[in-house]
């Protein structure tokens, strides 16, 4: 982790995420920004940051380990998100680590600033809308795992997470997070290219037809409705 000086550069990301709305007062002298490098921790399982972060560039995972050892994938971001809320503010020690999986910026708070931020209503509300959020999409993605086809559930992932009609997220973590081995994933994606509705270009994959895959989508939603 390195602390950014480039005073326009981080005047630029507030002003594109918009992140000063989230409070009610004035936050931007308590605002750095800071890179990470692809690989590095932002957040350690077990550890308290020292800083509130947003990530404003870049692409996190966030991961936890099972009692045998094991990697679990939690999730990802690739868009402006806060992060380690309930660690930073409250202190409670993190049972997840985030780990940068690009290039990354991130806005950081310093905690030193913890009480400002826990005495600002407008920001406590927007905390408390993005853990609903999350609670609700880790929920409906356990539900996913276990009902829906990998076929579907690619699908669903590679909506989520293209940019610009290019899905070009690492095929061993995508696997990982939903739950499938690498061959069964890879098997599903040349099925994808084969059919036209990707297609290869290195290690990326271009959406040739987001209509198929916004259905097979819908398709699965409408019959977990109909089993429900």
């Amino acid at each position: 982790m390195a602390k950014v000086k480039n005073k326009a550069l981080l005047d630029e990301y507030i002003n594109s995420t918009g992140i000063t709305k989230l409070f009610s007062q004035n936050i931007s002298k308590y605002l750095d920004l800071f890179s990470f490098k692809k690989g590095d921790f932002l957040i350690n399982e077990g550890e308290c940051s020292e800083y509130l972060f947003f990530l404003v560039s870049g692409t996190i995972k966030v991961f936890s380990y099972s009692t045998s050892g094991k990697v679990m994938y939690l999730s990802h971001f690739n868009s402006f998100e806060i992060i380690g809320e309930a660690c930073s503010l409250w202190q409670k020690s993190p049972t997840a680590s985030v780990q940068a999986t690009s290039m990354v910026h991130c806005i950081g708070i310093s905690m030193k600033y913890r009480q400002l931020l826990l005495n600002d209503i407008i920001f406590l509300r927007y905390i408390c809308e993005n853990l609903s959020e999350r609670l609700s999409y880790m929920n409906n993605t356990t539900c996913t795992n276990l009902y829906e086809s990998l076929e579907s559930r690619l699908a669903s992932f590679i909506l989520r997470t293209e940019k610009n009609g290019v899905f070009s997220y690492n095929l061993t973590e995508c696997a990982e997070l939903l739950c499938a081995s690498y061959r069964h994933l890879l098997r599903v994606v040349n099925l994808f290219c084969n059919t036209n509705i990707l297609s290869k270009d290195g290690k990326s994959y271009t959406i040739l037809d987001r209509d198929y895959l916004i259905k097979i989508v819908s398709n699965s939603h409408n019959t977990d409705n109909k089993r429900n």
